[in-house]
């Protein structure tokens, strides 16, 4: 189902060879992120908004800092399964180097956080497995695997595999936040 409507939304685009002025000129390439933007826009003006839960999550979240390495995965998956966007870019910097998984370079929270946007509003739910860090004094490099499951307006659950490789620093008073976020390549 989401294969059909990227399809269409695809066809929509200006220059793609479905679309009426199709001699306009090249075609304009529709990337996974804008993809997913469209569809939250398309299930906020449907009606379809966040459940009264994740509503408050937003509201009432849990940025407290995460001062050991070992729970900044725990807090980052917590927060991205409850549709915490704000407690998720509490755990970016300011200046946060993010690579969305289209490999698209993004700079700074507020990008990262229009990214997460469209796709927090597909309510995903995320397993993140096989986390490993290496640290020197107050950077780490971490890795992990994670697993991603979406569910589409049919009910059918979509299931993507992929991983992340970051750096994060932990600042005084702040505790380990996140510099660089790539999530376009599978950690080995």
């Amino acid at each position: 189902m989401i294969t059909s409507i990227y399809r269409t939304c695809r066809s929509l685009l200006p220059g793609h060879a479905g679309h009426p002025g199709a001699n306009a000129g090249p075609a304009t390439a529709l990337t996974r992120s804008d993809f997913l933007r469209f569809m939250a826009l398309g299930l906020a003006s449907a009606g379809v908004g966040l459940s009264a839960d994740r509503a408050f999550a937003q509201m009432a979240s849990d940025t407290a800092p995460v001062t050991d390495l070992d729970k900044v995965y725990d807090a980052w998956q917590d927060r991205f399964n409850a549709g915490d966007l704000d407690g998720l870019l509490a755990l970016y910097a300011a200046d946060v180097t993010y690579v969305n998984p289209d490999g698209v370079e993004l700079a700074g929270q507020e990008a990262t956080r229009a990214d997460y946007a469209g796709l927090l509003a597909l309510k995903p739910k995320i397993e993140i497995g096989d986390r490993k860090h290496v640290v020197y004094q107050n950077i780490a490099l971490t890795t992990n695997h994670w697993t991603l499951e979406l569910t589409d307006a049919a009910g059918v659950v979509q299931t993507l595999t992929g991983g992340g490789i970051e750096v994060l620093r932990n600042e005084d008073g702040a505790g380990w936040l996140f510099i660089i976020d790539d999530a376009s390549r599978s950690a080995s």
